[in-house]
């Protein structure tokens, strides 16, 4: 399906808004031009100060004209600076050098000149005629140093962390967005019904520097049958879904959170899962048609990759193939950037000069992978698990969805900047739905934020025509996307089960060659008398751990109870490799239930191999009887 589809006003009443969009890119691309400051000879007065004559400002840089180059301030061995291209500099002083203050100007080379010039021998005189002034040669490096060097001082402390914001979608003070577009700033006009452009720069308090371009909004109006949601929906139908009548609405939610993430208190992300012939890639490549260089896209990548190439832009990432068997820490890395990504955390890494490189990412991430990456269960509050099956072979062969790449993303971009206004009520009502079907305040999260673009994309009408339960229809998404229906909760185990069900089902190196391999196995033999209590005792002292009788200790009546060291090296064995192993297991076994997991001090000094030792206990006849959530 085509964004050129004819519709019932014909062809060319739709391309005369396409026209009418190319002529203003055109336009604001000469502007563009024409905004480039005049950069006379160095040797020509400025504001009528000769070279070298001017008076300084309260930064100490020339008054009579304004200095290419934008100081903002300091911070530790760094000057933080604006070129005089509108790009953002962090340099430390030895980059000063000749060759590198040339840089800074080298959209107007000749203003260094002018203010610190540095003057060449005078020709000779003709006879009779006065001496000629001596030629400007270049500028005084020291004096360029020491200017701006003072100037950024004079400013304060800058920190790019907080401060710099790069392309993509923000908030602004009040809660209305701005989408950085690289070249320009857009700002939705709800008296002209469109968005507008703004000068890239500082506005409340946040640098949003010049950057490599990005597709813009649109810029005309959108009509109900021109609004390109309803290509993409119909397109995203017709791949193999799991549940049809839901995935294919999230994957639309998503386009909406990847554009604007940056905007959002929390990022949802998206795994799609699904073997050989089910598509992944091809919807990959529309993604790449419909976001351009919106999009980080990679086949092979690692978190380093990313967040360096991101820098500070907010634009969404997409990275096919990210299989579970590969190397498992590249892969845990790239989900614990997603995880930060989806809060907007802090991250921070060593740096080679001793100082730590500090960075937030703020984009959704997509991921296509046939096994399934993400298995803690902090990670998969955090993804919508999209379960794609092969395609019929008359689909594998047809493309299943086809845009106009120059127009379908720009559109997507304009609408959602057009319906932001409504996010927070919309997004509260998906709440409650999804609370009404069990989902926790992550899951309310996660969901909600999916359903409320794909809301802000569609709207009523659209959703109307195209079946799809918005807003009106809460009870609709409850039962739809209630929690006990979705894999990725039903595979979210609480962190102290699952520190637990690891050590009764991790293999113990000291029976290797006996018949029992795992501690949950030994405890099955001694209920079932096909183990005597002391050879079961003598055995799990091997591994440092202890064993009650039932009624032992208070409150533990039913059942046996293992005792498990809050400290010690030969359970740290059964740990290894996990993010229990150093000593972490006593902390989140204790966030079990009480009567299930036991601490009380009163009672949690057990013998074990002779020795006395703090434990937490756990009474494994209650245990046995958990359920699965």
């Amino acid at each position: 399906m085509s964004m050129a589809t004819k519709d019932r006003d014909g062809d060319k009443t739709r391309g005369k808004p396409a026209v009418v969009v190319s002529m203003a890119d055109a336009a604001r691309d000469i502007a563009r031009q024409k905004r480039r400051r005049e950069d006379p000879p160095p040797a020509q007065a400025r504001g009528g100060v000769p070279p070298g004559k001017w008076t300084p400002n309260k930064l100490g840089l020339p008054s009579e004209d304004e200095c290419p180059v934008t100081p903002l301030g300091i911070e530790g061995e760094l000057c933080h600076l604006i070129d005089s291209s509108g790009q953002f500099r962090s340099w430390a002083a030895s980059d000063f050098s000749h060759a590198g203050i040339q840089a800074l100007f080298s959209v107007t080379p000749n203003w260094p000149q002018w203010a610190w010039p540095r003057y060449g021998r005078a020709p000779a005189a003709s006879p009779g005629q006065p001496n000629p002034p001596p030629p400007i040669k270049s500028f005084e490096d020291d004096g360029v140093r020491q200017a701006l060097f003072l100037a950024c001082a004079r400013r304060g402390l800058f920190s790019p962390s907080d401060k710099l914001r790069g392309r993509g979608a923000w908030s602004l003070n009040g809660g209305d967005l701005i989408y950085h577009a690289g070249e320009e700033l857009w700002q939705w006009d709800a008296v002209k019904a469109r968005p507008v452009l703004r000068e890239t720069g500082m506005h409340q308090g946040h640098l949003y520097p010049r950057l490599p371009a990005m597709p813009s909004p649109w810029t005309e109006t959108i009509r109900p049958q021109d609004n390109p949601a309803k290509v993409l929906l119909e397109g995203l139908r017709r791949w193999h879904w799991e549940r049809p009548d839901v995935d294919p609405v999230l994957m639309l939610g998503w386009l909406g959170t990847a554009y604007l993430g940056g905007a959002l208190k929390w990022r949802s992300a998206v795994l799609l899962v699904g073997d050989r012939e089910t598509g992944k890639s091809t919807l990959q490549d529309v993604l790449k048609e419909l976001f351009g260089d919106a999009l980080f896209h990679s086949a092979d990548t690692t978190a380093a990759g990313i967040y360096q190439k991101m820098g500070h832009d907010t634009r969404p990432v997409a990275v096919d193939e990210l299989e579970a068997n590969a190397d498992g820490r590249k892969v845990d890395a790239v989900v614990t950037l997603m995880r930060a990504a989806s809060s907007g955390a802090f991250a921070r890494r060593g740096g080679q000069s001793g100082s730590p490189t500090e960075y937030q990412m703020r984009s959704a991430f997509l991921f296509s992978a046939i096994n399934n990456p993400v298995n803690a269960a902090q990670d998969l509050s955090r993804v919508a698990i999209l379960r794609l099956r092969p395609l019929e072979k008359t689909k594998v062969a047809d493309k299943p969805l086809v845009i106009d790449a120059e127009t379908c993303g720009r559109m997507v971009l304009a609408v959602l900047m057009r319906e932001y206004h409504r996010f927070g009520e919309t997004f509260a009502e998906y709440r409650r739905a999804l609370a009404a079907g069990g989902h926790t305040n992550r899951g309310q999260d996660t969901y909600g934020t999916l359903l409320a673009m794909a809301d802000l994309l569609l709207g009523a009408e659209l959703g109307d025509e195209l079946g799809v339960a918005l807003t009106e229809a809460p009870e609709w998404w409850a039962e739809h996307l209630a929690a006990d229906s979705l894999p990725e909760v039903e595979d979210a185990k609480a962190n102290w089960r699952d520190c637990l069900e690891h050590l009764l089902g991790n293999q113990v190196d000291v029976w290797r060659h006996g018949a029992r391999a795992t501690v949950g196995q030994l405890l099955e033999d001694l209920a079932s008398e096909k183990l005597e209590l002391p050879d079961a005792k003598r055995d799990l002292g091997l591994t440092g751990l202890g064993l009650l009788l039932p009624g032992e200790i208070v409150g533990a009546e039913h059942g046996y109870v293992l005792a498990i060291p809050n400290a010690s090296p030969l359970v740290a064995r059964l740990f290894q490799g996990r993010p229990w192993q150093h000593g972490g297991w006593k902390d989140a076994l204790r966030q079990g239930p009480e009567g299930i997991v036991i601490g009380n001090k009163d009672v949690n000094r057990i013998k074990i191999n002779g020795v006395r030792q703090r434990c937490t206990l756990v009474v494994m006849g209650r245990f046995g009887t958990l359920g699965e959530r």
